[in-house]
This record gives structure tokens, C-alpha cells and sequence, in this order.
């Protein structure tokens, strides 16, 4: 009975491992043959604006800032001109807080760092118009999350034990935040939706250069474990970049 038992789980191995092999040379032959699978990589600039409400502080603004980003990108094409892309984007998520009236000239910068992984559906809508051309025109759209990984802040801030005839002095500070700690509650988790859109230029074999446009609308609130929280605060992000893709 104990070999009977043997033989089966080593009869049942082998169906699996002959079938992950099959279905890893299909999948892998069917990508090459028909160059499903491309491979990107592309940065460039972005803008990040923060939504909120102040109406209960006065004389009070966040203002988006200006940043940067990476991004490593892999596509899976399911039909001729719809898709599935995902990766891994490395980008800014900056903005500034700061004071108005009579105390202007207060504000803290926030320079932030995310790690986000998008998974979109794309179409060619210009297909069949391009099919013939070294051009391709694509356009996504889905979703994305990712992990809030590091911020430094720089602070300008009034000296209230250092009162003058001018006023209280101020002095800039600078910080880069413990998320160990993480003593104001910021919330980690990011998520949202995202649209892309691309235009790619085939230059030689399959390589390819393209020029991107992705824009990201937050649904997470990066303060709502805040203890004293007064508003929800939304990020809406833009990024420009160019790059290049390999399809294999």
C-alpha cells in the first residue's frame, strides 16, 4: 500500500512538472513568435497637486510641486491591439505647505517618495490605420497601488523665543522623516486610478522609442490615521517622460 502511494505521488509530480514545462515553452514560444511580451523603461517629470479641505484654518494652502520618475514597464498583449501592462514605477509625490497674510513666508516643502505598481488594460484605437507605419499609438487605463517609502521636509518656521522689532526671526529646518517611528500617523498605503496614454516610433528591429503621459487620481487619504486630522488629503499626478521598449 505504502508503494502503491509512492508511485502515485511520483506519477502525480511528474503530470505536473511535464505540464508547467508545456505550458512554459507554449507560453514562451507563442510571446516570441508573435512578440507578445515587451519589456520598457522611461522617466521623465511630473506634477503633483494635493486636494483638501481648509475651510475650517485660515490663512492656510497646500501647493502641488514639481518631481520626477522611473518607471519599468512589461506588456502582455492578449489580441492584436488590446493589452495588459503593469510594472513598477519609482516616482516623486511632492507638494508644499504654507501660511498666507500676515504670516506668508511660513511653509514646510514635502518630498516624497513612492513605489507603485500600476495594472492597466491598453487599446490601439489607431490600429488598423497604423498597422503598416513604424508608429503605434496606445491608451490605458486601470489602476495602481504602492507604498509610501521616504520624506524629507524643509521647513521655514518662526523663532517665537526671538522676538525683535521686525517680528519673530525665522529659520529653515531640515528633516528627513522616521517612518519607523512614523510619529504624525501619515498613512503608508497609496492606491488610485490611472490613464496613460503613448505614442512609440519603431527605429530599428524591435526596438522602440515613445514619448508618455500618465495621469494618476488618488483614492487614498495620506493622513487618515492622523489622530488630529482637520481634512482628507488626495493626490492628483501627472507624468511626462520619454523612453524606450523592447518587444520579444
Amino acid at each position: 500500500m505504502k508503494n502503491k502511494k509512492t508511485n502515485e505521488k511520483k506519477l502525480f509530480f511528474k503530470h505536473q512538472a511535464f505540464l508547467l514545462l508545456f505550458t512554459t515553452f507554449f507560453i514562451g514560444t507563442s510571446l516570441s513568435a508573435q512578440e507578445k511580451f515587451r519589456v520598457s523603461f522611461s522617466g521623465g517629470l511630473n506634477n503633483n497637486d494635493i486636494t483638501y479641505s481648509a475651510d475650517n484654518r485660515i490663512n492656510t494652502e497646500y501647493v502641488g510641486k514639481t518631481g520626477n520618475y522611473f518607471k519599468a514597464g512589461f506588456n502582455f498583449k492578449i489580441h492584436k491591439y488590446i493589452s495588459i501592462q503593469t510594472g513598477l514605477t519609482y516616482l516623486n509625490k511632492n507638494y508644499q505647505y504654507q501660511r498666507t497674510g500676515t504670516q506668508e513666508g511660513v511653509s514646510t516643502l514635502y518630498e516624497t517618495r513612492y513605489f507603485n505598481i500600476p495594472v492597466m488594460v491598453g487599446v490601439q484605437p489607431l490600429y488598423n490605420v497604423l498597422k503598416d507605419t513604424k508608429f503605434n499609438f496606445e491608451v490605458y487605463a486601470g489602476t495602481y497601488a504602492g507604498w509610501w517609502n521616504t520624506l524629507d521636509r524643509e521647513s521655514t518656521v518662526e523663532v517665537f523665543g526671538e522676538l525683535n522689532f521686525d517680528g519673530f526671526p525665522r529659520k529653515t529646518v531640515t528633516e528627513s522623516y522616521d517612518f519607523a517611528k512614523n510619529e504624525n500617523h501619515f498613512n503608508r498605503v497609496d492606491f488610485g486610478l490611472q490613464a496613460e496614454t503613448r505614442v512609440e516610433y519603431n527605429f530599428y528591429k524591435n526596438m522602440n522609442v515613445f514619448v508618455e503621459y500618465s495621469f494618476m487620481y488618488g483614492l487614498s487619504d495620506n493622513q487618515k490615521n492622523q489622530l488630529r486630522k482637520t481634512s482628507n488629503y488626495y493626490y492628483t499626478t501627472s507624468n511626462y517622460g520619454i523612453g524606450v521598449s523592447y518587444n520579444f
